[in-house]
């Protein structure tokens, strides 16, 4: 993989673009969400959810790009992820407090949110001592997602599984092309994003 390829790749599956997918395969494949849930109340949950955890951070590195307060908005150093990783961090437990506040905020939403919030804060942690990967770690949690609806039995997700894990292979040969990321950088990020997700989605309690 050439460099410009690799770059496009890592501009594509963009953790601000997979969480929007997350998003999407959420409340489209999951009934009790997709057919449970009025169209007008999943388009405020998608569109807070994504401008809250997304959007806000994606322009909070733009800002700290722009007053120099990060080298690059690639955040390609690890020092340069403390601040926005722990912005991100404090938005996903914003998103998730209010949320739960709501009665009608179906729990499994929250599952989601919650597995989120743990990735986010686990790859803030780990990042202080190694340069764990956003992107795996994002892809993993996309990979975890497919595979708890799988889980559930409502319908074959074999195939949308498989696309799902050669996709992050295909992120993670980009990102060790970029010379972004180590190996051992990359395993862990995608075994991260994907147990927390597999495992929270798939426990049996609720939050509100």
């Amino acid at each position: 993989m050439n460099a410009f390829t690799a770059k496009a790749v890592s501009v594509i599956w963009h953790p601000v673009f997979v969480n929007l997918l997350c998003l999407y395969l959420l409340f489209s494949f999951y009934p009790p969400l997709s057919f449970g849930v009025p169209q007008k109340l999943q388009l405020f949950y998608v569109g807070f959810i994504f401008i809250a955890t997304s959007i806000i951070p994606l322009f909070l590195v733009l800002l700290m790009k722009a007053m120099g307060t990060i080298s690059a908005i690639t955040m390609e150093k690890q020092e340069d992820r403390k601040y926005p990783y722990l912005f991100t961090l404090s938005l996903y437990i914003f998103v998730f407090y209010n949320l739960s506040q709501s009665p009608i905020t179906p729990s499994f939403l929250l599952q989601y949110i919650f597995a989120c919030t743990g990735i986010v804060g686990a790859v803030f942690l780990i990042n202080s001592f190694n340069k764990i990967s956003i992107h795996l770690a994002t892809m993993g949690a996309l990979c975890g997602l497919i595979a708890a609806l799988a889980f559930k039995g409502f319908a074959d997700f074999r195939l949308m599984l498989a696309l799902g894990i050669l996709a992050s292979g295909w992120v993670a040969s980009a990102r060790l092309t970029l010379q972004a990321h180590l190996p051992n950088q990359l395993y862990l990020g995608f075994l991260l994003g994907f147990i927390f997700m597999f495992f929270i989605l798939n426990l049996n309690f609720k939050f509100a």
